[in-house]
This record gives structure tokens, sequence and C-alpha cells, in this order.
């Protein structure tokens, strides 16, 4: 193969960049079909390209293997417990590891990742699927079960192109497929937990946002705290109900439209079950087929937590304005989310 001379230096820069981006974790690893495009090997391929359709063979992703940790995008909002979920179900696939929050923790720095790659004519569509494969190179250990990153869903970047066009990417993804792991929880315990988190940020007795298994300490600072927030009621807090049923059903609907393999799953069911249930828990490892299958106790779960759960009230104890919002919600669609 010749390579033109004057490509030569941007071939060698592109190399260098590519080892900096991988040792970094970066979201935006340049994978090899990449590099050879610059030499003029794949001409269909192009480091600028926005195309959405790929060819087939870029379809069989050469990054992931059936063998290989199961490539996975964990979405759900703040406050869901996606950080204890992803904890413990990587704990029990294999080997325990991060999923960390790269479209951004709030929706200002969401709205900052997107716009990045609307400005950068290097960054495709293939940017999530790009993500996934520099963090399997990062997590080379075979003890990995599952490997991936977090994505919060908000709605005011919902419809981003870059958005859009890179769950159409994922879902074309085979052999194995990316599979999408969507978490939600009742929305008034989000609401509350956000609202305790911050006021806490505001306080002179800021709280951690999790407490490690045995850290009495940490524990106590949220019993201390869990209880006396007032909700909004009326139409402020009807129109926010709407607002997250319009913005789940929205969600689900295009994991659908891309033909995305994805599992919705309950924290309410995950944390909260009765008799000990352990389903939902089974219903994410068969999806993922990986980590057990059939036998899982509670006992089993409990004892895999690294983090501790942080309240345990009723909601009639942590919700101030209990009998208000309870006015306010009665005969109307949401009624039972105070009682479930």
């Amino acid at each position: 193969m010749t390579i033109d001379r004057y490509k030569i230096p941007l071939l060698i820069a592109i190399l260098l960049t590519a080892i900096v981006q991988i040792c970094l974790e970066s979201p935006f690893d340049l994978t090899f079909n990449d590099l050879a495009n610059v030499a003029g090997e794949h001409p269909r391929y192009s480091i600028g390209r926005k195309d959405a359709t790929l060819p087939d063979e870029a379809k069989e992703n050469g990054c992931f293997r059936k063998e290989n940790p199961i490539p996975v995008i964990f979405m759900s909002l703040g406050r869901s417990g996606s950080s204890i979920t992803w904890d413990t179900l990587s704990a029990l696939t294999g080997a325990r590891n991060k999923a960390y929050e790269i479209t951004g923790q709030t929706f200002p720095k969401s709205e900052i990742f997107f716009n990045s790659l609307l400005e950068n004519p290097n960054r495709g569509y293939d940017w999530a699927v790009k993500r996934l494969c520099s963090i399997k190179k990062v997590h080379s250990d075979q003890r990995d079960g599952v490997i991936g990153f977090q994505w919060k869903p908000y709605m005011k970047t919902w419809d981003h192109e870059y958005a859009i066009e890179g769950l159409r990417v994922v879902g074309q993804q085979t052999n194995p497929s990316i599979r999408v792991i969507y978490l939600t929880r009742n929305p008034l315990d989000r609401k509350l937990s956000n609202i305790r988190h911050v006021k806490s940020k505001k306080s002179n007795h800021t709280i951690a946002a999790h407490c490690v298994v045995g850290d009495e300490a940490c524990l106590k600072a949220h019993s201390i705290q869990d209880g006396g927030y007032e909700l909004p009621v009326g139409n402020e807090l009807l129109t926010f109900l709407r607002q997250d049923m319009e913005s789940d059903y929205r969600v689900r609907h295009r994991l659908k439209e891309m033909n995305i393999q994805y599992i919705h799953i309950s924290y309410e069911k995950l944390y909260n079950a009765k008799n000990n249930d352990v389903k939902e828990w089974l219903r994410i490892f068969q999806f993922l087929e990986r980590g057990p299958q059939q036998h899982l106790t509670r006992n089993m779960l409990f004892s895999t937590f690294s983090m501790a759960p942080t309240h345990s009230k009723q909601r009639n104890e942590t919700i101030a304005n209990f009998a208000q919002v309870e006015q306010t919600l009665k005969g109307t669609d949401f009624e039972h989310l105070l009682y479930t």
C-alpha cells in the first residue's frame, strides 16, 4: 500500500491522539477503521462522515465479541438509583466497574456535550459505539461481564441530532447487539430526593449523595435529613407529573423506533419488592445473558451492595405537605404514585 507522503504527518498525529484518548478513556476514541481510512484503505469510511447507515462489516464491530463483556448503555434520570444498580449488576456479572455519565450529569452539561459533537466535524454519529469500544479497551479484563456508560435522557437534548442518530447507529450494531437498560423511579420520590439533595448542598450540613455500606456517620446524616420536605402542589405538581409521563413515553418510543435491544426496569421492583422478590433483578441478568439466571436470593444481593440504602421512611413521613399533595392527586391518573 502506498501512502501519500503529505498524509504521513497527519497519520502520525492521529495515531498519537488515538493512543492518548484510549489511555484517558475518551468518549471519542478513534478506531482502527478510522485510521485505515486516512491511509486510503476504506474509502467508504470517513472520519468526518455523519451518515448513520453503516456498511454490513461496520455493524459487526470487531471491538466486541460474544465472549467479551456485553456493551451496555444505562439510561436513567438523576436520583433513580443508577449508581447502586450498575455497581451491583456489574459485580454479579463478573467484576465491579463504573459506568460514567458521559452525556452530562446535568442538563447544561448534556447540552454542552451534544453541541460539542455538532460543532466538531470529525465526530460522527457513531460516537456512542466508539465510546463503548474505548471503554472495552480500557476494561480488557475478561472477568468483566458488562461494560458501559450512563446516559441521562433529558428531554431538551433527547431530540438533538446526535442523540437521535447516535441511537440509530447503536440499533444497527449486531453480533453482539448493544444493550440498553432503562431505569425509572416513582417521580414523587425522585423529586423528593432532588429537593433534599439541593437543600443539603445549600446548607451547612451537606450530605454525600451515597453512603458506603458500614459508614454509620453517613447513614445517620441521611436519617436526620430524611423528611420534612414539601412538594409542589396544584397545577405545578400535575404539570411535572405529566411531563415525566410524556418523557418516559418518548424514551421508550425512541428505543423501539431505533430497533434497540432494551429492557425497562423499575427502582421500586428492584429495591422495595414485597416478600424479598428478586424477579426484577433476574430480568436484568437474563436480558444481559450474564450473571445468575435462576438461583438468586435477596441475601446474595444484599451481600453484593457496596452502597447502603439512605432512606426507609414512608411518603407520609417524608412529605411535609402530604395532605395537600394527596388532595392534588386525588381522582387523577397519578393518585397511585402516593401509595405504591
